[in-house]
């Protein structure tokens, strides 16, 4: 037991926050799936600490390039395990179709029901510590960069693409169908909400649920509330608690004695 807690007591904040998620999911993890995925998808001495956990209801239809941090450890990723009761449920399948680069720099928990398509010679790059919440869909066509501490709540949407092109009748001209969108550190982006192409969230950023942000909102300074269809800066100044800091958030719910 002294060996046990001297183990954990060197852990790390991340690495704790994987144990924990290890051991409240364990049964929906398919281990046979993972093991796979993890020698398929990395070279052998990453793929021995199994960074990748997938569960039952996960369908891989490409792997693709996947680069990694030189820092990682068991659980840091992890595909349809976490769950929200009430949201989550093992009938929303995971879709992932991964024919580009998929970079992941740290934490990263893919909640039920997402769908994940990556084209080819495109690039998605999240960084440390990233939530994309149930029915979440995000397609990359050309770049997506997310920073650290993102969180996406559930039915979202993020598209680097217009899937088509718009023409302009009048100056009898093609817009492009795709552009990048860059997201900040430690951004809040509520449930059902649509990042479009060509946006860029500035850091500590919350957009405000069923909103649809276009356009680039970083000459407005950042902390920002967006919101609205197109989503505009309602107020400035202002941050979302997160979830990743459960401890933070319960001194914070003791001053409203939740």
């Amino acid at each position: 037991m002294f060996f046990l807690k001297n183990i954990i007591k060197g852990l790390s904040y991340d690495e704790l926050c994987s144990l924990r998620m290890l051991k409240m999911h364990f049964w929906y993890i398919n281990w046979i799936k993972t093991i796979w995925f993890n020698f398929k998808a990395l070279p052998f001495k990453k793929a021995i600490k199994i960074p990748f956990v997938i569960s039952y209801n996960t369908t891989i239809k490409n792997i693709g390039k996947i680069e990694l941090s030189e820092e990682i450890h068991t659980g840091m990723i992890s595909l349809g395990v976490s769950r929200v009761p009430g949201i989550d449920s093992n009938l929303n399948k995971i879709f992932f179709c991964n024919n580009g680069t998929l970079k992941i720099k740290g934490n990263l928990h893919i909640h039920s029901g997402v769908l994940i398509l990556i084209s080819d010679k495109a690039t998605v790059e999240l960084g440390e510590r990233v939530k994309f919440g149930c029915k979440t869909r995000i397609i990359c066509r050309n770049s997506i960069v997310v920073g650290n501490d993102f969180r996406m709540s559930w039915e979202g949407q993020m598209f680097d693409t217009d899937f088509h092109f718009l023409y302009n009748i009048e100056k009898d001209t093609y817009y492009p169908r795709n552009k990048s969108i860059i997201i900040g550190d430690n951004v809040f982006v509520g449930n059902r909400c649509t990042i479009g192409k060509g946006t860029v969230i500035p850091s500590g950023s919350v957009i405000s649920c069923v909103s649809k942000i276009s356009g680039d909102f970083s000459d407005d300074g950042e902390n920002l509330l967006l919101s609205g269809n197109p989503a505009k800066v309602i107020k400035k100044g202002v941050n979302m608690g997160n979830s990743w800091f459960l401890e933070r958030e319960h001194e914070i719910s003791k001053i409203f004695k939740e």
